[in-house]
């Protein structure tokens, strides 16, 4: 008794709680709006549902979302990696400078009485 069922679409992403929170803002804004005219009004309502149903299929079928989500991610790398690479550096000549700080003998190419 296999029933085909739609398979549901997985969102790849959620917006965060600040856009959320902006969005319901530009929802409370179309009360004044209206008051600048009716070509504004219709304008932003087209625009406040593009934002509300259309923006996250068109980054997800596009892959923008994705190829977004990785750069960012390569640029995390890079930078981490720079910065782990100069904080290496740092241990290695605190190391060196101390195992040369902590030596008694001297280097027989001093001058005598250094």
């Amino acid at each position: 008794m296999t029933e085909d069922l739609p398979k549901l679409r997985h969102k790849q992403f959620e917006y965060s709680s600040l856009l959320h929170g902006v969005y319901r803002g530009m929802m409370w804004t179309i009360l004044p709006i209206a008051l600048l005219g009716m070509d504004i009004l219709i304008g932003y309502v087209l625009l406040l549902l593009f934002l509300g149903f259309g923006l996250r299929p068109l980054l997800e079928l596009t892959g923008l979302y994705r190829f977004l989500s990785h750069s960012l991610v390569v640029m995390q790398e890079k930078t981490d990696e720079k910065f782990l690479k100069k904080r290496a550096e740092e241990i290695d000549r605190k190391m060196r400078d101390d195992k040369h700080r902590k030596r008694r003998l001297k280097h027989p190419d001093l001058p005598k009485n250094w």
